[in-house]
């Protein structure tokens, strides 16, 4: 069962939860186990424990929800942010305090690993998170670098219905999209089936091939212009 690093009056405790019931829980504090009682409208019997001397405190912990290297500091418990006593642009040293996390009715401290500078803050004070969401990035010389793949677009062929039946020699788009390239111009020949514009929709290229064969007499968009489906692209000369 996981472990959790809790801070209570300033002393280090290692905690973990042993049993729950809708009536008690069961928490193990440095070894040692202690009852909650969960009250009601109709407070049941209980079942006490013996040995429930106080906890002796443990050693800070300085990596809690922080990925080694990575620079992020993530959630390591569901709760509520008590404090953020840092900016972002600060410097904070290994050790320090950077955010204070409510889970339980107790405090946790979380501290950074390693001397930094905090990049940005994504919570902000009482916002309530779940274990493993993103609240801090930290830079600095112990921070290795993400690598981030560049997004590969993908590139389809649109087949264009044959729009012609009324006599028009006029390209539509076929779906609604942002003009990427126009591989065409005026005065230019297209064979049916070569490429004229490159369209992009859903993050997605899309190649729109000419529907007819002919020379361009006019061209109706051009790169950068959203266009909806049927809008008129290309006309060519009768």
């Amino acid at each position: 069962m996981k472990t959790y690093k809790l801070t209570i009056n300033n002393e280090k405790f290692d905690a973990r939860i042993v049993e729950y019931s809708p009536t008690h829980a069961k928490i193990n504090i440095n070894g040692t186990d202690y009852l909650v009682q969960i009250e009601d409208d109709k407070p049941q019997s209980v079942p006490k424990l013996a040995n429930q001397e106080k906890a002796v405190p443990m050693a800070p912990s300085f990596n809690s929800g922080i990925e080694p290297g990575s620079g992020e500091v993530k959630a390591p418990i569901p709760g509520v942010i008590v404090s953020i006593p840092v900016n972002e642009g600060d410097t904070v040293k290994k050790g320090q305090t950077i955010i204070i996390l409510e889970a339980m009715k107790m405090q946790s401290e979380i501290a950074s690993p390693f001397d930094a500078t905090i990049g940005k803050i994504y919570v902000k004070e009482r916002s309530p998170i779940q274990e493993g969401d993103l609240m801090m990035t930290l830079e600095g010389a112990d921070v290795k670098p993400a690598s981030v793949p560049k997004p590969v677009r993908q590139s389809a062929s649109v087949p264009v219905e044959n729009q012609n039946a009324s006599g028009e020699k006029i390209l539509r788009a076929p779906i609604p999209g942002s003009i990427i390239e126009v591989k065409t111009s005026v005065g230019s020949y297209l064979e049916e089936g070569d490429i004229a514009l490159i369209l992009e929709a859903m993050k997605m290229e899309s190649e729109i091939h000419s529907n007819v064969g002919g020379r361009v007499s006019k061209i109706y968009v051009s790169k950068g212009d959203l266009v909806q489906e049927g809008d008129p692209l290309i006309e060519f000369e009768d």
